[in-house]
Order: structure tokens, then sequence, then C-alpha cells
């Protein structure tokens, strides 16, 4: 073999050797990568599947609550049917039924089963619905019925696809045997696979699975295994294409390259091993001279290169973890937000951004979180003006160059001033919660289609844990809020009272219990109407609560009757309250222009710890002693509890 020959075979050595191993390595490296991320995105889907399974059985008992609330010992039938009938056209349950003591039906709204299991109480009967059950008691405490509510799990099938970002969902029985809902069929075999080790991802027969028991029924979410198809026929197509050429090149440098090839060959391939750190000297200024420098060009280009994706792959996993552990360990909106913020804009290397979340009016943007930028806390842009406004509208994301000239994007009064932005709506069921704006990259480059697909992930894991958080807080404010008034409701007096009782006993600190009703409220309901009581009951309410402090506690106790808590408050306080509220209602009379003005006045019985109890009951017990005088003593006033005979108890 002669030296061209020799030298053209080493050429072709020195540029196909390293391309081989690459394609060989993408070829095995890729899809394991990819499968790996996707086993990962389906651990996420399976928790957050779970949790919105457990978020609709908090439903369910929710609904059961407000039935609950309505069966109260005056409500009559029609009105406790009326109650059922609601929360079915409303969509708060798919089933309503109040049953009496004696196990017969009250009120039914939708379809039930005969017998409904609660679904916060395991295990349940395998079937395709949560159910809540909930017993009524009388005021003495005695079982006067149940409430039960069913919500069908076929309805919750969209949401929890799109909780699983497409995959396919299938909601078991408990013994996680039978489906009891799936968007589409998952293999029996792959379920109990990934059932018997929850939280990770089980591979079998070209899908991958993931099972979560965060919730009241175990949920399996699919997908078929990622393939990358058309990697190989890419690689080979490369790799020809590079064979190709470098046959051409060796047949020309060939003839002028001599001792130096073999100096550029051992370089060479310790490159092609993986030591990026290689140099090639470089001797004169003929083409071995420029081919070496040009292989140093390379060699550097491909250290920044490994260097840039290393580092990038580290930021974005650990923005990832952070992101995810965040999203199902808080329900803090704020944290959440800032999180997905900075997560953003490590991800695309920006200078600043901020995120804003519309108003309950959703006629402006409200800023809740920014980093970078120096506004004003309480900055408030109009939906449909300027870049964020305009996502916000239209719920479309925008990228591009901010200004007034042709095709770019002009910014709205109080927006940030940037020279490239990118903004990403926050988006649930097709209606815009907010909008995540970032404003330059550090490099000093725009923004592109790639930092865009970026954010919009980032957004779309971020609408699902506001939506979260969102529900979160709904069901917590129905729990202790009366749906009428706007003021607490019996559990949350009894909660209060009990946590109160404790702290003045623990402490010795004075506590008041303030018992009022309405002087003759059944006379208004049965002259004016129903709709015409409701308005004084609300009135009253908002009046007692002008008449107390930020501390105190007001609370529907039931019907027309309202409690109020008063803390570090002692006898002459708690009278002076009474009397004040007592003033209150009565100084201004009821009603609307155009309406019968109403005349409405209030008994309010006191009683004051320890003097007339030492416990939530015996409070309540001489609090309602001394409304009943109240009342005796010609309404419209107020009296102090007698002490209990034999002292307090």
């Amino acid at each position: 073999m002669t030296l061209r020959s020799r030298l053209a075979l080493a050429f072709l050595l020195v540029v196909m050797l390293p391309l081989v191993v690459g394609t060989v390595l993408l070829h095995r490296g890729v899809p394991a990568a990819v499968q790996d991320r996707q086993a990962r995105g389906l651990v996420s889907a399976a928790q957050l599947v779970g949790r919105l399974v457990q978020s609709t059985c908090g439903q369910a008992s929710a609904a059961a609550g407000a039935a609950a609330r309505a069966a109260t010992p005056g409500a009559t039938p029609a009105q406790v049917q009326a109650v059922a009938d609601q929360l079915v056209r409303d969509g708060l349950a798919d089933g309503v039924r109040l049953r009496d003591a004696r196990g017969g039906v009250v009120a039914s709204s939708g379809e039930l089963p005969d017998v409904v299991a609660d679904c916060t109480s395991p295990p349940l009967p395998a079937e395709p619905l949560l159910g809540a059950r909930l017993g009524l008691r009388t005021a003495q405490g005695a079982p006067s019925g149940t409430v039960e509510v069913v919500l069908q799990l076929d309805r919750l099938l969209p949401a929890l696809q799109e909780g699983s970002d497409g995959g396919d969902v299938a909601v078991l029985s408990p013994d996680g045997r039978t489906p009891l809902a799936a968007t589409h069929r998952v293999p029996r075999t792959l379920a109990l696979a990934a059932l018997s080790d929850p939280g990770h991802a089980v591979t079998r027969d070209g899908a991958v699975a993931v099972a979560s028991r965060t919730g009241p029924l175990p949920v399996v979410v699919a997908e078929p295994l990622a393939d990358v198809p058309l990697l190989v026929p890419v690689a080979l197509g490369v790799l020809l294409g590079a064979a190709l050429l470098a046959a051409l090149l060796a047949v020309q440098l060939a003839r002028a390259t001599t001792r130096p090839l073999e100096e550029l060959g051992v370089a060479a391939g310790r490159i092609a091993s993986g030591d990026l750190t290689t140099t090639i000297p470089v001797r004169g200024s003929d083409e071995v001279a420029r081919l070496a420098e040009a292989f140093n060009g390379m060699a550097l280009d491909l250290r920044t290169y490994v260097g840039a994706l290393q580092a990038g792959r580290d930021e974005l996993q650990a923005g990832l973890s952070r992101l995810g552990a965040t999203l199902s360990g808080t329900h803090d909106l704020d944290r959440i937000l800032a999180v997905v913020l900075e997560t953003a804009m490590a991800s695309t290397r920006a200078r600043a951004g901020m995120v804003l979340l519309l108003s309950p009016g959703r006629d402006e943007l409200v800023l809740a979180v920014a980093r970078g930028l120096d506004l004003p806390p309480d900055l408030r842009l109009p939906v449909g003006s300027g870049v964020s406004g305009r996502v916000a509208s239209s719920g479309e994301p925008l990228h591009g160059r901010t200004g007034d000239g042709p095709g770019r994007l002009r910014q709205g009064p109080g927006e940030p001033a940037a020279r490239s932005v990118v903004s990403v709506p926050f988006t649930s069921g097709g209606t815009v919660l907010g909008v995540l704006d970032l404003y330059d990259r550090v490099d000093a480059d725009e923004f592109d289609a790639n930092d865009l697909a970026s954010v919009r992930t980032f957004a779309s894991q971020a609408t699902v844990a506001v939506d979260n958080v969102l529900l979160h807080q709904d069901v917590q404010r129905m729990a202790v809020t009366d749906g009428l008034t706007g003021l607490g409701n019996f559990r949350h007096y009894t909660v209060t009272m009990t946590r109160e009782a404790e702290r003045a006993a623990r402490f010795g600190r004075p506590l008041a219990l303030l018992l009022l009703d309405l002087d003759r409220f059944k006379a208004v309901n049965d002259t004016h109407g129903h709709q015409r009581g409701d308005a004084v009951l609300v009135e009253v309410a908002a009046r007692v609560r002008d008449e107390v402090r930020d501390v105190d506690t007001v609370a529907r106790y039931g019907g027309e009757e309202i409690a109020v808590v008063l803390p570090e408050t002692d006898r002459e306080g708690a009278c002076n309250a009474a009397a004040r509220i007592c003033e209150a209602v009565r100084r201004r009379p009821f009603g609307e222009p155009g309406e019968v003005p109403l005349t409405v006045t209030v008994s309010a019985g006191v009683a004051v710890f320890p003097e007339h109890g030492t416990t939530p009951a015996s409070l309540l017990r001489a609090a309602d002693t001394a409304l009943y005088d109240a009342k005796g003593a010609g309404r419209d006033t107020w009296r102090l509890a007698r002490p209990p005979v034999g002292g307090p108890h």
C-alpha cells in the first residue's frame, strides 16, 4: 500500500471514527433517555391524577355538607328537595339523597345506589362513583337522618386525562382488579404490575404505566412506550454523507500530507475516545498546519458545546425537580408561582419576569410575583391592552421584539420596558387564569420557538397547580362559611369556641359569648316572604360584624340565631358589645329603596368565662338562658347570664 493510500485511509479513519461512535451512542442513548423522561413524567401524572380523584372525594363531602346545612329542623321537604336539585343542576353532585332517622327518603335528586359508601372511609365497593355520607343530628345531639351524595367517575375522566398530559387513565376498584372508569383500556396485566409498585414506572409489552394510591381509589396512567423511529435512518444518512465527503477530501489532501499526519491521527484518536482536552501542535502554514488549526477549533467548539449541554441538562433537571416538589407538596399559591417563574427564567436564561393573575372581575391582570423588575406591588394591567393584556384576552402566547414598528409587540401602560419578551397564558378548560411574562435573555439573544415551548410546558404544569390550590381554597372556605350571610357556620363557631375556651383556661384570660336572636323574625318571613327575610338576615349579619373587633368571631349558630365569640373580653366589655349590637340593629329600618321599611330588633344573652361556665357547652347554656330572659323582658334588649347554681362548671 502506497503512502498516499495509507494517508487517505488514516484520514478516513480520523473523520469517520468519531461519527461512528457518536452514531452508536446516539442510537443507544437517545431512546433510553426519551423513555426514562417519559417514565418520570408518568410518575408526576399519576400523582396528579390521584390527587384529582382525592379532590373529587372532597367535593362530594362538601356537597354533602351543603345538603346537610339545608336540612335544618325547620326546613320543609320541598326546601330540602330544592337544595338537592340545585346541587345536581350546578354540577356539584350527580345524586343527592336525604333520609330521616328511620331510613325513609326525605329528598332525592339524580341517580344513587341503594347504599352509598363514604369515600373518606375505605374500603370502598367496586362502583364507578365516589360517594359521601354524612349523619344529621338534632339540636339535642340525637341522630335525625343521613345525607348521601355521589359523583360519577366517568364525569371526571376528561379532567383526569388532561392531568395525565394525554395518557390513558384508569380508575380501579379498591383491590385494583376491576376498572371502574377508563379513557382507554389499560391491559390488566400492566395495571396489576404497576399497582404492585405504586409511584414507579413499569414497562411491559411496548407500554409503560405508573400507579398511584394517593386518593381513595387506585389509579393507573399508561402510555405506549416512546420510540424514535427516524433516528436510525437519519444517523445512517449522516454517516454515509460524511463517508463520501471524507473520501473526496482524503484523495485531495493525501498528496500534500506527510509525516505530521501521524501526529494528527494520534490526536484524533484521543478526541474520538472522549478526551476533549487534546490539541494538535501547529507547525508551519501549509495544508496540514491549517488542518491542525481547524481540528483544534473543532475540539474547542465540541468542548464548549458539551459543557453547555451538561450545564443546561443539570439546570433543567434541578428546575424540574424543584418545580415538581413544590407543585406536589404545597397549597401556597405565591410559592408555587415564584418557583414556576424562577424555573422558567432559568430554563430560558431570562433576565427578568413576572406572573399576573386575572382579577375576580376578569377585567384586569394583577401582579402576583416578579423577579428582576422594579414594579409597584399593586400593579394592574387592563385585559386586552399591551402584550400581557392581549395574551389574557386571546388565550394565545406571544413572543418577539417589542416596540412600535411593523411586526413588533406594543407594550401597554404599566408594562415593563424590554427588548424581547415571551408571554404565555395559564389556561384551564379554555379559561385564562393568568399570564407568565419573561423579558430579555442574559446572552442578549432574542427568545425563540424553543424558549416558547419550554415556557408553555412550565405554564401547563403551573395551571394544574393553580387549579388545585383554588379548588383547595374553595373547599376550605365552604367548610367554614355560611352560604347566605357570609358569617362563619356552626362548625366554625364550634372550632373557634373550643380553641378560645382552652386558651382562656390555660392562660387565665377573660372570654365572653353573645347569643343573638332576631325578634319575631317568623312574622317577617310570613308577611314579606322568605326572600325578604333572607335579605334582612344578611343585613343584620353585616351590622353585627361592624360592631365587633377583627379578632372577634361572628357565626350563624342556626336559623336566625347568631353567636359572637369575644376573646380577651370581660363582663363589662361583653355587656357594652351587646348594647351596641342591639342599638345598631334597631336604629335604622331595613329595606331597599321602593320596599316597605321594616323595623327589626334583636335580643341578646351574655355569658362570661369563667363566671358563668368553664366549657363551651356550659357557656352556651348560660348565654341561651340569658337570651330567654331578654325575650321575657320584652325583647330588643340584652341580659347577663345568672351565676350557675353550685358554681361554674
